[in-house]
């Protein structure tokens, strides 16, 4: 059979025009786009949003350097009475928006004041309170802060309470210390002027873009995380040439923040307060367990992520079709690259009893574990929640490489009932009647929280941890020693 062979062509011909010159065009004008749009793209967001470029936030992090934010300034609403620091004509003025139960706010408070003790004449700081949604002692501590504002020592309570991580334990033994008058102390943090306070704050960050603590604006530009004393320093040196230009116009230094915030923006974001106003919050449930308490929650051969000697165990009570549950996943795997090799995740299981799939999804999950791919399906089901079903799980396991037919008989093994049970059990004995639910070596936490939320107990647990490895203790055994004195059980207080 012969091979039909185009006819070469003559040097002194042209080549055909074929449609790679077009393509080749094409390539040229979407790299081009994509340089521009990149470029543009890149400009809009480090000129709105300051902070997150990335070469600003290297050099701070790592070289202790610091850029200045410039460009758009955004106005607080202040309502006059804020607790502050430095003089009402000052040349700059730091507005902290800051929640005591935060453990990075407690670490960037002292180099701020070490920087502010530099320049105490020509700066000024007000504070305002900003509560997380996951910090349950936030807000009682915010309300002891604004009592003792009240008497005029709330930079006092400010220091205390970061001290005591936000614990209100003791709080009349120290406004006693403190010099307050104690009933009126008490009055005050239990009134609704302090509730109204926290709120107006709150909503205040949320306009102006504070969706984490600590957040900070200098003159009105953004800033947000720890800063080391060198670099407000460099910040406030900034602001001050800013002003220091009202003044060589003639502007009176009273009126110097007033000038920077003509023009200044009002809303940055969409403007919304993490969790809305603190005193409109669901309520912590009173009869849940004691975070500051340990209670026996123990792995006991559930499916795991994380080394057995790991120092920290998460155990998780979870159900697939919650999806605050599904939401959390996110959180814990930061967690684990944050913590890795020192903390492992346990996931027991609490199918609630008005969803409808959770405890067949929570059987797919077992059977999948037996063949060795709990995780995978785990990740399955949360990702495919509105379509849970029997006739699903199936289908899933195929994909996932399980042998089905092995799969299908675990699904009706009564064993993978009585595991799911005897979970439920133990969630009921502790307390955990909601999901998620966790304990974090025997510590509980409750809801979809944030990653700060578990860092802090996290951190905790880990110092206290790598001091018994100090002392001799295997890792292996860390838990052990660690839940050794840990309650057997919850029992909810006597009302």
């Amino acid at each position: 059979m012969s091979e039909n062979k185009p006819e070469p062509t003559s040097p002194s011909t042209p080549p055909p025009k074929s449609s790679s010159t077009l393509s080749t065009a094409l390539g040229v004008l979407g790299f081009a786009a994509t340089l521009a749009v990149g470029f543009f793209g890149g400009r809009y967001v480090t000129e709105r949003y300051p902070e997150m470029n990335p070469l600003r936030w290297f050099r701070e992090q790592f070289i202790d350097e610091t850029e200045v934010t410039e460009g758009e300034r955004y106005k607080v609403e202040l309502r006059g009475d804020e607790p502050q620091m430095g003089p009402a004509d000052a040349l700059v003025t730091v507005v902290i928006f800051s929640d005591f139960q935060c453990p990075y706010c407690a670490k960037a408070a002292p180099p701020l004041k070490d920087a502010f003790d530099d320049y105490a004449s020509d700066v000024r700081l007000i504070f305002k309170h900003y509560p997380l949604p996951g910090h349950q002692k936030a807000v009682p501590a915010a309300q002891a802060a604004f009592a003792a504002h009240k008497q005029g020592k709330f930079w006092e309570m400010h220091d205390w309470l970061f001290e005591h991580k936000s614990s209100v334990d003791g709080i009349q033994d120290q406004a006693r210390a403190l010099g307050l008058d104690v009933e009126r102390f008490e009055a005050d943090r239990k009134s609704d002027a302090a509730n109204a306070a926290i709120d107006s704050d709150t909503l205040a960050g949320g306009r102006v873009g504070c969706t984490g603590t600590p957040y900070f604006l200098v003159n009105g530009h953004p800033y947000s995380g720890l800063r080391s004393a060198k670099q407000w320093r460099d910040i406030f040196e900034y602001e001050r040439k800013a002003a220091q230009e009202l003044l060589d116009r003639g502007t009176a230094r009273a009126e110097v923040y007033a000038g920077l915030m003509k023009g200044a923006k009002e809303v940055r974001g969409d403007g919304a307060a993490v969790g809305g106003a603190p005193s409109k919050r669901p309520k912590q449930r009173d009869a849940g367990p004691d975070p500051a308490k340990r209670y026996k929650v123990l792995p006991d051969g559930r499916p795991q992520k994380g080394p057995d000697d790991a120092l920290v165990t998460i155990v998780e009570f979870s159900d697939f079709e919650c999806p605050f549950c599904r939401k959390v996943n996110d959180t814990l795997a930061l967690v684990q690259k944050r913590y890795e090799g020192d903390v492992r995740v346990v996931f027991r299981q609490r199918p609630l009893n008005f969803h409808r799939e959770a405890r067949g999804a929570a059987k797919a999950a077992l059977a999948a574990h037996r063949q060795g791919k709990f995780w995978e399906m785990h990740d399955k089901l949360f990702a495919e929640q509105k379509s849970l079903s029997a006739t699903s799980y199936g289908l899933w396991a195929e994909v996932l490489g399980l042998d089905v037919a092995a799969f299908e008989k675990d699904l009706q093994d009564p064993a993978l009932d009585a595991m799911i049970s005897e979970d439920e059990m133990v969630a009921n004995r502790f307390g955990a009647g909601g999901t998620p639910a966790f304990f974090i070596n025997g510590r509980f936490l409750s809801g979809a929280q944030p990653i700060e939320a578990f860092a802090e107990l996290i951190d905790e647990e880990l110092a206290a941890a790598r001091a018994l490895v100090d002392q001799g203790v295997p890792r292996a055994e860390v838990l052990d020693r660690t839940m050794a004195d840990a309650e057997p059980s919850f029992t909810p207080a006597a009302k």
